[in-house]
């Protein structure tokens, strides 16, 4: 599914958002601790990069709501994107990630 794919008007830009956070929802809660599935969800990320902004926020959300393991995994992704973001003209990644990284380090125990 691509996001943004929603029509022009006011209520498909709604409805494509609302699509978009329902996917970034099952997408972090579904994200584990192999290769695949962190690599998986970064370049899906990159890809929908004009949504750096939403992602990162919903990142933040599903650090602060999971547990310590799954924690980890959120954070194995956000390393995986700053590192790739640069290589494929994501850049706008670090910014996103640079606002909430210190607040998310709190949570790691």
């Amino acid at each position: 599914m691509a996001a943004g794919s929603g029509a022009a008007s006011g209520h498909g830009a709604r409805t494509s958002t609302a699509a978009l956070e329902a996917s970034l929802d099952r997408r972090f809660q579904g994200v584990s601790n192999t290769m695949e599935s962190i690599q998986g969800l970064s370049t899906w990320c990159i890809e929908n990069k004009k949504y750096n902004s939403l992602i990162v926020r919903y990142w933040m959300k599903w650090l602060k709501k999971s547990d310590t393991n799954h924690r980890l995994n959120l954070f194995y992704l956000a390393n995986d994107v700053i590192q790739n973001c640069k290589r494929k003209n994501a850049i706008a990644f670090r910014a996103s990630f640079a606002e909430v990284l210190p607040t998310a380090a709190y949570l790691i125990k």
